[in-house]
């Protein structure tokens, strides 16, 4: 079956779902990808962005917002409690839908108590016109075709 990832921001208690931008969530199906999860955590990185060519010209506030944070790429086999602070495994296992002796992993608590911001970064990245119509042209399913069809609800708006 393997190992499935997300993306997770200690410091800001966020995370990405690599599904959410069309791609799988084991390691090199999301790794390998051009203008989804990687592309994403490249923008969210990003310091400087909008100065040259190849920049995503926008300036939305997620760009960069990650930058100089702590960020661990959590996978669901991952050692227990490795990155979680005490009171973090302590909410945990308050919250009792776990075996009372279960500790949690980060992917395991990121889910749960993080915030996904996947489908706010799709938009921003789907400001590009090349990323965009790489979209358009791709067979799209779950959350990655929902948020698509938003923005291009909304394009067709700014049109009219």
């Amino acid at each position: 079956m393997g190992q499935y990832y997300v993306i997770v921001n200690l410091d800001k208690q966020e995370f990405l779902n690599t599904y959410s931008f069309n791609d799988g969530a084991k390691l090199l199906e999301f790794g390998c990808s051009s203008e989804g999860t990687m592309t994403a955590l490249a923008v969210l990185l990003s310091d400087g962005n909008g100065r040259g060519g190849g920049d995503l010209h926008s300036e939305h506030p997620l760009i960069g917002s990650w930058a100089g944070d702590r960020i661990v790429i959590s996978g669901d086999y991952a050692d227990k409690e490795k990155f979680l602070q005490k009171d973090e495994i302590v909410k945990f296992m308050m919250i009792g839908e776990e075996r009372a002796d279960e500790k949690p992993n980060l992917y395991v608590y990121a889910k749960k108590f993080f915030k996904d911001i996947s489908e706010k970064v799709l938009e921003v990245i789907l400001e590009d016109p090349y990323i965009y119509e790489t979209y358009e042209k791709a067979d799209l399913y779950g959350d990655a075709q929902k948020v698509f069809n938003n923005v291009k609800k909304k394009k067709a708006k700014k049109v009219a």
